[in-house]
C-alpha cells in the first residue's frame, strides 16, 4: 500500500484527457504533504516509470506528467491510453510464450503499429466572420466569399438562439439562392417554413431574422498532438471535418445546431 495510490484511483475515475493540479490538490488527494523535493526539483516529476512509487502513482492509471509550474505550484498530467491502463496490463494473466512464426515484414509491421496506436488529440481553432443579417446583405455584397467555407445563419426558434451550418464548396453561389427564395416569398406573401427549395431544406422560416457568418479560407486551423496547419476548405473531406468539429463545439456550448451539406 502506497500513500500515492488515493492519486492512482484519482486519474483512474478521471474523464478528462489533460488535468492541471494545484500542488495543494494533489496535498489534498493523497492525505498527506508532498516531499520538499517535489515543490523544488522538475525532476521529481518525470514519467521514468517503475523506479518510484509516485511515478507509478500516475503512470499505473494511464496518465503521464506533461509539464511543470514549479512557481505557481501547478502540474499539468495527459492521458496515455483512453482504454485500459499499465495497471490492468501487468495484472493480466500470464500467457506461454510461443514461437513468432511470422516473416520479416509482418514483424516490421507490428513494430510499427505502438507508436501508430497512440491517443490522438484533433482540435479545431477557428474564426468566424459576420457578414450581417441575412433579409438585409445583399447577394451582390463584396464580402460574401467567392470559394468554399462553412456557413452559420442564427436564427429564433420559440425566442431562443438556434443554428444551422451550411458545408458548401461555393458560398456565393448558395447565398445568392438563399436570397432569391427569400424575395420570392416576399413578393407572394408566403412567409412561412417552406417544405421545398432552400429554406425547406435549411428548415429556416422566412420571417424569422437571421444573422450569417462563415468560417472561410485561412480562418481554421487542425491541430494534432499541439502541431497545426491551416485547414485546406477547398477539399470536400477536410471541410467536413471542419464542419463537424464545429458542430460539436456549438452543441457542447449549449446552442442547438444542425448540419448540413449544399
Amino acid at each position: 500500500m502506497s500513500k500515492y495510490d488515493p492519486l492512482r484511483e484519482h486519474l483512474a475515475r478521471l474523464d478528462d484527457v489533460v488535468w492541471a493540479a494545484k500542488l495543494a490538490d494533489l496535498e489534498q488527494i493523497i492525505g498527506s504533504g508532498l516531499p520538499k523535493s517535489a515543490r523544488e526539483h522538475r525532476t521529481w516529476w518525470a514519467n521514468s516509470g517503475g523506479s518510484l512509487v509516485h511515478q507509478n502513482a500516475w503512470l499505473d492509471a494511464g496518465w503521464r506528467v506533461e509539464r511543470t509550474d514549479l512557481p505557481r505550484d501547478v502540474v499539468v498530467f495527459r492521458r496515455l491510453r483512453i482504454g485500459g491502463t499499465s495497471l490492468a496490463t501487468r495484472q493480466a494473466p500470464h500467457r506461454e510464450r510461443k514461437l513468432d512464426v511470422r516473416n520479416a515484414a509482418e514483424k516490421a509491421l507490428s513494430k510499427a503499429m505502438p507508436d501508430l496506436r497512440q491517443p490522438v488529440t484533433v482540435t479545431l481553432r477557428a474564426e468566424w466572420t459576420s457578414l450581417g443579417e441575412v433579409h438585409k446583405l445583399p447577394c451582390s455584397s463584396s464580402s460574401i466569399p467567392m470559394g468554399a467555407a462553412v456557413v452559420r445563419i442564427v436564427f429564433l426558434r420559440d425566442g431562443k438562439p438556434e443554428a444551422v451550418l451550411i458545408d458548401t464548396d461555393a458560398v456565393q453561389p448558395f447565398y445568392r439562392a438563399l436570397r432569391l427564395e427569400l424575395k420570392e416569398l416576399a413578393e407572394s406573401g408566403a412567409q412561412s417554413v417552406l417544405h421545398a427549395g432552400l429554406l425547406g431544406k435549411l428548415k429556416l422560416a422566412a420571417s424569422s431574422p437571421m444573422e450569417i457568418d462563415v468560417v472561410q479560407a485561412g480562418n481554421a486551423w487542425l491541430l494534432t498532438d499541439g502541431r497545426g496547419r491551416k485547414a485546406n476548405l477547398e477539399d470536400m473531406n477536410e471541410r467536413a471535418v471542419v464542419a463537424q468539429l464545429l458542430a460539436l463545439q456549438e452543441r457542447q456550448s449549449g446552442l442547438p445546431v444542425r448540419l448540413q451539406k449544399v
